[in-house]
């Protein structure tokens, strides 16, 4: 069943015309059940261009009321029983936190998106306000008295589970399940996509010229030629770059780089010469305005800006992801599509490859010294 559905999945996402795709999509839902539709939906990227649809995934992770026009009763009932249950999640979160060591903090990915992905699968789950705290200790460390807490000289002190084996390991006995592979691959790749994976970031992988042209006639009509040509080098590079963890270019440009020759695997085991995501931004900056930033990593590009609101964007500037006060990932700005969308372009490690998408995780934005007033 769920290589059928995967199937069928990549066929609709490949086709070009939208309202073929449309089409598609409702047929296959009216074939599968209510749970399996959901997970479609999930997992498929209906987009045209650069006209990325808003991702259902990351709606209920975010808090975002979710549209249900067109649903079924039990559909809505599904759908609200989930949103209901991400602020109880949120308040569980901030109140475990205040409680851990300095620095450290429960993995929100983790905790609420194995939570979608669990109800998305057929061993669905429901969390209530009776077992959720259940559920929060599956991210704590285990201590002898299975509290979750360690008395170290009189002070109580807790830590944070982040390997999912052994969350999972204790999901199974902290709430009674017995989950299968297929349910921990979807809860997996619900967290994978929230941290900008490609089975749920509305990805795109290739661009044509046109589409690279599109995406400039969309930006603001002030948007100086400086930033254009930042955003055009970044496009440019989307499907041509392959994701390598510490790789940076030896020069801007493309020549003399060898992206995409056999190296040495990196630590996941990449064996394409490429670059990550702090170093592709280095490069962006190095090909267009011969300045590398210092072929920097991201604490230290974040070093070199000034912190600005998410309505004070510009296309090149930057966003970063930020987790247990440590960055993470950071990305380029490249406006808006038709939708309203925020477009960003990065080094993908999720793709393994530099791609463009609409992800919203990010949660600290910058611009660069050297873009002040440009």
């Amino acid at each position: 069943m769920w290589a059928a559905v995967l199937k069928g999945v990549k066929a609709f996402t490949m086709l070009k015309n939208k309202s073929t795709q449309n089409l598609g999509k409702k047929i296959m839902i009216a074939l599968l059940s209510p749970v399996i539709a959901f997970v479609f939906l999930v997992g498929g990227i209906f987009s045209d261009g650069i006209n990325f649809n808003h991702n259902l995934i990351f709606d209920l992770f975010n808090g975002v009321p979710v549209s249900i026009t067109g649903m079924e009763s039990n559909q809505i009932a599904f759908i609200h029983e989930i949103e209901g249950m991400i602020p109880i999640l949120n308040q569980k979160i901030d109140t475990e936190n205040i409680g851990f060591a300095e620095g450290e903090s429960v993995d929100a990915y983790l905790v609420k998106g194995f939570y979608i992905g669990i109800m998305f699968s057929n061993q669905q789950f429901h969390l209530t306000e009776e077992n959720v705290d259940d559920w929060m200790q599956c991210y704590i460390e285990p201590s002898e008295n299975g509290t979750g807490e360690k008395e170290e000289h009189n002070e109580t002190k807790k830590h944070p589970v982040n390997d999912t084996a052994i969350i999972f390991s204790l999901m199974e006995h902290n709430m009674n399940l017995a989950l299968n592979q297929d349910t921990k691959e979807l809860m997996l790749k619900v967290v994978e996509g929230l941290r900008g994976g490609a089975g749920t970031s509305g990805t795109v992988t290739t661009l044509s010229k046109e589409q690279i042209e599109k995406l400039i006639e969309n930006l603001p009509e002030d948007t100086s030629e400086l930033r254009k040509q930042i955003v055009i080098q970044a496009a440019d590079a989307v499907g041509k770059i392959p994701y390598y963890w510490g790789g940076a270019a030896s020069y801007p440009g493309y020549d003399g780089n060898d992206f995409g020759k056999p190296v040495a695997p990196d630590e996941a085991g990449r064996g394409l010469k490429g670059m990550d995501c702090s170093h592709f931004v280095d490069w962006v900056y190095w090909t267009v305005m011969n300045n590398n930033l210092g072929n920097t990593n991201t604490t230290g590009q974040i070093a070199q800006c000034v912190k600005i609101s998410p309505s004070e964007l510009k296309p090149g500037d930057l966003a970063f992801l930020m987790e247990g006060g440590t960055s993470t990932h950071v990305g380029i700005y490249a406006g808006k599509n038709d939708k309203g969308e925020a477009v960003w372009i990065h080094e993908n490690a999720g793709d393994n490859n530099v791609s463009m998408n609409t992800v919203s995780y990010w949660n600290l934005y910058c611009r660069l010294n050297i873009m002040k007033d440009r």
